[in-house]
């Protein structure tokens, strides 16, 4: 049991070392802050007065904002979820996804991807919600919540590690998603994936060029071929 645990929790060791040394704030400072804003954003929502007001304009997208051009709160909308199941997923996810992956590739990395990895997905999936009948996917209301960041930080940090169980978990994942809702909102999933890999694909470091090894006997011919010239010259000068 223990020796399976180990296999499957691989990848977090060297994150796990590092935070013994550094703690977790000073390694993830962007995912620590992200679940706060998160948490903050969430209890505002819940607030009836002024709070809620506040977060319908900065994070309450919805589909339909997309035809009537208001951006706004797009980008915020990755803050805002409804469900106190979905808070926590999102705090467990900065120790098991987010913060690994900011270790990895940095912080301002790691906000570029969540970025792309949330925006990208969603207005995609809201233009075709858009051009069809304008049922299904359940994006005749809100388009909110931590999905779409969570699974694309999976995906990279999958490949990024290259860990087998993660990989799997991944995939299990998103075909249970598609199995029993098959629907835009799956395939935001999907896109927020393929947004992973290919991000991971292009921030991850290349190999540093091993150094040659160099023979004696090539070693000798090299000094003795440096060497060479100068006795040429000491015999010329010589009377």
């Amino acid at each position: 049991m223990q020796a399976g645990l180990s296999w499957l929790m691989a990848y977090q060791r060297p994150f796990r070392r590092r935070v013994a040394s550094d703690g977790l704030v000073a390694l993830a400072p962007v995912s620590v802050a992200y679940a706060l804003a998160v948490l903050l954003v969430s209890a505002l929502w819940r607030d009836p007065g002024a709070g809620h007001r506040l977060v319908e304009v900065c994070c309450a997208w919805r589909a339909a904002d997309l035809a009537r051009g208001r951006p706004v709160s797009l980008f915020g909308s990755a803050l805002l979820v409804r469900r106190p199941v979905e808070a926590v997923w999102t705090v467990t996810a900065v120790w098991l996804l987010l913060g690994p992956l900011e270790a990895m590739v940095g912080g301002r990395r790691l906000l570029l991807l969540g970025v792309l990895g949330h925006a990208v997905p969603t207005v995609a999936v809201d233009l075709c919600w858009l051009a069809g009948p304008h049922v299904g996917g359940g994006l005749g209301g809100l388009d909110v919540g931590t999905s779409a960041v969570v699974v694309t930080a999976t995906a990279a940090l999958a490949v990024l590690t290259q860990s087998v169980p993660l990989a799997a978990a991944l995939a299990t994942g998103l075909a249970i998603d598609l199995a029993t809702t098959p629907n835009l909102a799956t395939v935001e999933h999907l896109v927020a994936a393929a947004i992973g890999v290919a991000g991971a694909l292009i921030l991850r470091p290349n190999p540093q060029p091993q150094p040659v090894p160099v023979e004696p006997a090539a070693a000798a011919l090299a000094e003795g071929a440096r060497r060479a010239p100068v006795g040429r010259a000491g015999s010329e000068e010589a009377p």
